[in-house]
């Protein structure tokens, strides 16, 4: 009997809902309302419990993809992060949610316009970027230790992957191992203005108005380059175009042949000191240069002139926007964009079409350490300043010991640079910074393990 009043319910209830379905909204609150005066207890407890997962019901789900993307454009990235926790499928449609992250990115100064259609997961790079903030300010981010064997002022240094060269007022050349902090090899030189070096040679300019070419393993000098009349203050070389370059008190430039020891060229055109001088291939095609072109640099405190290597004579001259501010050296060409610092913030040229297209004026220093896409690290009188280079917000600073800096910038230098540019590399135990001490040893700072 049971079993027969169970089918002519199924039969009853098979039809009623047959019918609810085909009533209008309307017609279906009207039912609704009725039915619910004739329910006991047990079916208002029963409603009350389906009611509360129904209103609950997860709309996110059911939006079209564009739509909940323009919702998410409204959150600011803690709330991005906390709807991230709901559930894996709001997880999924918020990290594939690339330009609310590339936005993110772009506040934190981790992006750029121009890398905005390329194939980037930006929620990766976002959480990449904190962490790497995060571990830039911790207190132990840090670690300082000192290389000890010159004996009078370092005036030179340069670093190359995990090796550093310093050259000294004591005559010398020091070749040093940077995780160690071994001296690897030591050469009897002349006084050291700049030095640049490769596995088995190192160029140094002097005091003594030459700049010498000289073997690290024999220490034998190769070359010795006269010509110039004043100290030479800076030099730089390409062993591929066998060419070496040097910059004098004497206001000029010299190309030299590598191996041949002759002077190629002298040019003039600087009112004083030359303090920069370098050559790197053009990244662009330039108002003066075609892509793939060397181009040489050469700087007074005053302007950055910028020559073919065929001529003599400049092809343009770039001057901060006010002429009683004089330029801090440092100069940085990075085959792009052409980098300086004055007292009036950091200059940023373009190298395509020679317009000053930026001049950071807050930075909270104005001696530039080394400029990078994503980090900028400046110098003042007590402090190494760590900035987000699209911001100019300080991440962090860190006190140094009192030391002199050379009016050239020559006593001091960057380590590891591509943590600059990149959220990629990793910086355990990499050297960001290194300077000459006034009891004549070089002071390094690294990034600890934890960093």
């Amino acid at each position: 009997m049971a079993d027969g009043n169970d089918k002519i319910f199924e039969t009853w209830l098979q039809k009623f809902c047959d019918s609810f379905v085909k009533l209008t909204d309307t017609q279906k609150n009207c039912t609704i309302e009725r039915l619910i005066p004739q329910c006991g207890p047990e079916q208002l407890r029963l409603l009350s419990t389906k009611l509360e997962i129904l209103v609950k019901r997860d709309f996110f789900k059911s939006l079209p993809l564009e739509l909940g993307f323009h919702i998410l454009k409204w959150l600011d990235v803690r709330s991005l992060c906390i709807c991230c926790l709901v559930c894996k499928t709001w997880n999924k449609v918020i990290s594939s949610c690339h330009d609310v992250w590339h936005t993110a990115c772009e506040r934190l100064g981790f992006a750029s316009l121009q890398e905005k259609e390329k194939d980037i997961h930006w929620k990766r790079v976002y959480a990449k970027g904190v962490k790497r903030v995060q571990g830039l300010q911790d207190k132990g981010a840090f670690k300082v230790s000192y290389l000890f064997g010159h004996t009078a002022r370092v005036f030179a240094l340069s670093c190359r992957g995990n090796l550093m060269a310093t050259g000294s007022d004591d005559r010398s050349v020091r070749l040093w191992d940077i995780q160690s902090g071994h001296c690897l090899h030591v050469l009897s030189t002349h006084t050291c203005a700049d030095i640049l070096f490769d596995n088995a040679h190192v160029l140094t300019a002097s005091f003594d108005n030459t700049v010498g070419l000289w073997e690290w393993q024999t220490g034998q000098q190769l070359q010795c380059y006269h010509g110039h009349t004043g100290a030479v203050f800076c030099v730089d070389w390409c062993e591929r175009l066998d060419l070496i370059v040097s910059g004098s008190a004497d206001t000029t430039i010299k190309s030299w042949g590598w191996s041949s020891g002759a002077c190629l060229m002298t040019r003039y055109g600087h009112s004083d000191w030359v303090i920069k001088v370098m050559l790197m291939s053009s990244a662009v095609n330039s108002l003066t240069h075609d892509k793939g072109e060397v181009v040489l640099l050469s700087m007074d405190k005053k302007s950055i002139k910028v020559w073919s290597l065929e001529e003599a004579e400049p092809c343009a001259t770039l001057f901060s926007n006010d002429d009683n501010i004089s330029l801090h050296p440092r100069l940085q060409f990075d085959g792009r964009f052409i980098t300086c610092a004055s007292e009036a913030g950091i200059h940023l040229w373009n190298f395509e079409n020679l317009q000053l297209v930026r001049l950071f004026e807050d930075s909270p220093a104005k001696w530039l350490v080394e400029y990078g896409e994503l980090f900028t690290l400046l110098l003042d009188a007590s402090n190494l300043h760590i900035t987000r280079t699209q911001s100019q917000r300080t991440i962090t600073s860190f006190p140094l010991p009192p030391f002199r800096r050379s009016v050239r910038g020559s006593n001091f230098t960057s380590g590891f640079s591509d943590w600059l540019n990149s959220l990629n590399p990793v910086i355990q135990d990499k050297l960001v910074f290194a300077a000459s001490m006034p009891d004549h040893s070089i002071l390094l700072l690294k990034f600890s393990e934890v960093t």
